[in-house]
């Protein structure tokens, strides 16, 4: 009894912590978003055409109009802003990596189901998080004389917000592909993977287990949707592009690796379990 106790209040305390750190992540990675939306409408044409009739305002009255060095100022602050949102992102998501580490080393050495649970539970957060964070921000831009690099379109995306618009576009095909593997697959694969570390003995039928094993073998089918749909945001773009990896691609890719360990432990533990000993 005071096993499971020490048991719950761990997977509480891991989770909580866990999800603290993939939601600071997460907003970290929303507010890199809005300010990097912010400096591309500056850098926009009509904005970018502003700016330069500013600068020529400043030169002709010898500084007495500082509207210019305003906006230089402005975007120079939304930058500094833009940086530590991205390291900030960054940071907390190298801090939920290193939960997940630690979790991993921890099940290794001690192989209790409670340790199993926790793991199930983190891999629970870092799907919640790669659904809804960031996984692509996409610049198109081109260098115009006179106006210099001017910003004709800016898009950062989530899975889950790619599906709304694929759907609103009425891109039924592909945004049924990406919701099959990218949301139901990986909702039926935990649900299986939770009914299992709650029993005593991770043990299911036989009909059950050989489908969680083939759920299993498509996992990184779930990456390669998600490497379709960068594909799509970085050929939707004109122009010069930059395309930049987000977070949310770091988070989906946890959970995957975290569901392909967890169904490997509960596949292949009772069957070691049922062979004699010295075998």
């Amino acid at each position: 009894m005071k096993n499971k106790i020490l048991g719950t209040v761990y997977i509480v305390v891991l989770s909580l912590s866990a999800a603290a750190i993939a939601y600071e992540s997460w907003g970290n990675a929303i507010g890199y978003s809005h300010t990097a939306n912010k400096i591309t409408e500056t850098l926009h044409m009509e904005d970018n055409l502003k700016t330069t009739g500013k600068k020529i305002l400043e030169k002709i009255t010898f500084s007495w109009y500082d509207g210019y060095t305003e906006s230089v100022n402005e975007i120079k602050e939304l930058k500094t802003k833009n940086q530590n949102y991205d390291k900030n992102a960054y940071r907390f998501s190298k801090a939920f990596i290193g939960i997940v580490l630690l979790s991993l080393v921890l099940y290794v050495i001690a192989r209790k189901r409670f340790l199993l649970l926790s793991i199930v539970s983190l891999s629970i957060i870092a799907l919640i998080t790669g659904w809804f964070a960031p996984i692509l921000e996409v610049t198109a831009y081109q260098e115009i004389p006179l106006l210099g690099n001017t910003i004709f379109q800016y898009e950062s995306k989530s899975i889950i917000t790619t599906l709304m618009k694929m759907f609103t576009n009425q891109q039924y095909g592909i945004a049924g592909i990406i919701l099959l593997f990218t949301v139901v697959t990986p909702i039926i694969k935990t649900v299986l993977l939770l009914i299992i570390s709650f029993q005593e003995r991770l043990h299911l039928s036989s009909k059950r287990m050989i489908f969680l094993s083939n759920i299993g073998k498509w996992s990184m089918l779930d990456v390669f949707v998600v490497a379709i749909v960068v594909t799509y945001f970085s050929m939707k773009a004109s122009g010069q592009t930059d395309a930049n990896l987000q977070i949310g691609v770091y988070y989906f890719s946890i959970y995957v690796i975290l569901s392909m360990i967890c169904t490997y432990i509960v596949s292949f533990r009772p069957k070691r379990a049922s062979l004699p000993r010295g075998k």
